[in-house]
């Protein structure tokens, strides 16, 4: 009678071991390693993987903490190492719970992130002189803003300005001999 019993505790932990060897996915390994939200993109995990995910194993969902609200995961796998996913902007600023490839993964989602750094420069043209006066005066005419700072020659194309009515293309910095500060200008001979 013992050993029958011996026997079977040893078959029953033979069966459960098998099927703990079994449970892993093709995609064996994945783990969460970066919560996004964007300004441009979106809501975006991005998660390190070790193996090929198949398309059912990219499905998957977000589940808001404390609401009543689940959202689903798009996911792409870019590479052997690194799937990407998206959801719902909905998410931003609240803890979730994310399942992918069967795995459960408890983080919070930023709220939408501002902008990175605007670089803005004025845009200077002349003006004619108020009153009695004889000189053009150089005057802001607007305010240009961009992502990446503004190196020397750069040009913006088309800016009108109402003194000229009309369109020109002004230079980052140009060699003109009137130049104040940094900024976009039109060297008009």
């Amino acid at each position: 009678m013992k050993k029958m019993r011996f026997v079977w505790i040893l078959f029953s932990l033979v069966i459960f071991l098998t099927s703990l060897a079994a449970a892993p996915l093709a995609g064996s390994a994945i783990s969460l390693v970066d919560v996004r939200n964007d300004a441009g993109g979106g809501v975006i995990f991005i998660f390190n993987v070790s193996g090929e995910f198949s398309r059912s194993e990219l499905k998957g969902f977000v589940e808001v903490q404390g609401a009543d609200a689940n959202y689903d995961l798009h996911c792409t796998q870019k590479d052997a190492t690194t799937v990407h996913c998206t959801t719902s902007r909905k998410a931003g600023g609240q803890n979730v719970v994310v399942t992918l490839g069967g795995a459960k993964f408890w983080t919070y989602v930023p709220e939408v992130a501002a902008l990175q750094s605007q670089y803005c420069n004025n845009v200077y043209g002349w003006a004619p002189p108020e009153g009695d006066g004889f000189s053009w005066v150089l005057v802001t005419l607007a305010s240009h803003c961009q992502s990446t700072p503004a190196n020397y020659g750069d040009i913006l194309l088309n800016v009108y300005s109402p003194y000229w009515d009309s369109f020109d293309d002004y230079e980052f910095l140009p060699s003109c001999d009137y130049q104040t500060a940094d900024g976009y200008y039109v060297c008009k001979e």
